[in-house]
């Protein structure tokens, strides 16, 4: 094995170093040739990486740079190249994919954690290299791997491993994840085999869900086709292990596709309510789960979002208010901060405001109260009965901070009917426990009224801070009179804006020219 490593480092080398002067050498293309192709043997070479060979991996650089030099030379020289190199390539396509194959559950089994991290990457890698392949070959490649696919799930006679699949499909999704494949003739296709395919185990099932996420944008412009890969997804979203690809899928088609899921948002629903009650995914899917249902409900008729948000966060909010009342514990903290979190998630992704955007004969927004407002002042008296219990804990208040935080990045102007009860929130965390994420919030809430309803701001904080004693007696009403103005005049600049809350906030604390404790709030 030595040896053979050594001897494909050298011609790498040689083939990268001189590429472009060998192939000027067209009196000797053939010698050349020889050299890519024993290249070539390097990248294929038997074994599985990296158990079996670590070779193999050495390679797979040099065919961007071969790329690369035959499609700097001029027009002319570059149709004579491509005669000789785009047959090597597609040969190379095929190397590449034998070599993503997994190998068998026994063997894959046996592998370390290690080895299997490895051979991630190096899957990894040849996604890179087959995205990069693309530009030589075109949508030649696409229909090359849409026919030996076909072939495979068509043939009923000859059972197939579920490698072949699994490779191909990869293959597939490593060209649409990073190509426009809106123009290929192809995808209509692959999506009507896709529910054909036999899901026999997890990495497979896996291809399958982010192969389905990498032509969400394509679903967008072929809406009739979402019936033949979601209820796919939807089955993948009820198993744990295939919980990050199913997740991450259903969130892509929620963007992408949100205004043509009206006939399966039933389905979606009812799926996803049931999973999060059931705790099947871990903390970090739940968000993104919570994400993608923000972009399916934005898309929903204004008088439908808040009966779907009610029955969505309703057992979520009981379970708050059970945590709420019960004396903290480390338990008690993750279970809390994982509810706020899903909120948080949730409010990040679920904006009305587009449909305002040329519709007609509808109510305006202005004038209908906005459900994300409407559930904030819901909870609001549970996150102050939150917020009397962990006070000191930074964490704690930082989820609830980022509830808020989330909720004015998407409402804007809508936020108004908060902005009392919000500064009220506010003053009692700074009063007890100034923390960084308050100040964060405060700074967001302030820019945005400021850059978005400056009319609000102003109105708000002639009315706050006439407050005796808010936010702090250490301050006088010409204090809170100058920052006032000086927040007024910067509604751009959010640096600026950030400096104006942060001196403001020392100032409060009796802490003014502190600048290195500054540094920390």
């Amino acid at each position: 094995m030595e040896t053979s490593h050594g001897i494909c480092r050298i011609a790498v080398a040689l083939g990268e170093t001189h590429s472009r002067t060998l192939l000027e050498q067209v009196e000797h293309w053939q010698g050349y040739l020889a050299l890519v192709k024993m290249i070539l043997f390097c990248t294929g070479i038997p074994g599985h990486y990296p158990v079996n060979e670590t070779t193999s991996s050495l390679t797979l650089t040099f065919w961007y740079t071969l790329q690369d030099d035959i499609l700097s030379f001029e027009e002319d020289k570059q149709v004579v190249y491509l005669q000789v190199y785009r047959p090597v390539y597609f040969q190379l396509v095929d190397v590449l994919l034998h070599k993503a194959h997994f190998p068998s559950e026994q063997d894959y089994t046996s592998w370390s954690s290690d080895d299997k991290e490895q051979f991630r990457i190096y899957r990894v890698d040849i996604s890179d290299t087959l995205m990069y392949v693309y530009e030589i070959l075109g949508a030649e490649l696409l229909s090359n791997l849409y026919d030996r696919l076909g072939r495979l799930l068509m043939d009923t006679e000859r059972p197939t491993a579920w490698q072949d699949t699994e490779a191909l499909l990869f293959g597939f999704q490593a060209i649409a994840e990073t190509i426009d494949v809106n123009y290929s003739d192809v995808i209509p296709g692959l999506i009507g085999l896709i529910p054909r395919i036999s899901i026999s185990n997890i990495q497979l099932a896996d291809t399958v869900m982010y192969t389905i996420g990498s032509l969400a944008e394509w679903l967008a412009d072929h809406p009739m086709m979402l019936g033949n890969v979601l209820p796919m997804v939807l089955q993948g979203l009820v198993k744990a292990e295939l919980s990050v690809s199913s997740v991450s899928t259903l969130k892509r088609i929620c963007r992408e596709c949100r205004h043509d899921l009206a006939p399966y948002i039933h389905d979606i629903m009812t799926v996803s309510q049931d999973v999060l009650v059931k705790d099947i995914h871990k903390s970090s899917q739940c968000m993104w789960l919570m994400q993608g249902l923000g972009f399916l409900l934005s898309a929903l008729p204004m008088e439908e979002i808040l009966g779907s948000l009610t029955t969505l966060l309703t057992p979520h909010i009981q379970r708050l208010d059970t945590l709420a009342h019960q004396e903290p514990s480390p338990t008690a903290k993750l279970s809390i901060i994982h509810i706020l979190g899903m909120l948080s998630s949730l409010f990040t992704t679920l904006d009305i405001s587009r449909q305002d955007e040329g519709s007609e004969g509808t109510t305006p927004a202005q004038a209908r109260p906005n459900p994300v407002v409407v559930v904030l002042q819901q909870v609001f008296t549970l996150i102050q009965t939150i917020l009397s219990k962990w006070l000191s804990d930074s964490e704690v208040v930082e989820a609830v901070c980022g509830v808020f935080e989330r909720s004015v990045k998407t409402l804007l102007n809508d936020f108004a009917p908060m902005v009392q009860q919000l500064s009220e929130m506010l003053g009692q965390i700074y009063s007890a426990f100034p923390q960084a994420s308050a100040l964060d919030l405060t700074r967001q809430v302030l820019f945005c009224l400021n850059r978005h309803c400056p009319v609000l701001l102003a109105q708000w904080l002639k009315e706050g801070l006439r407050v005796p004693g808010f936010p702090s007696a250490q301050v006088s009403m010409e204090q809170k009179d100058t920052f006032s103005q000086q927040l007024l005049r910067e509604q751009t600049n959010k640096r600026r804006v950030k400096e104006i809350v942060k001196e403001f906030s020392l100032l409060c604390r009796g802490m003014q020219g502190t600048t290195g404790y500054s540094a920390d709030y």
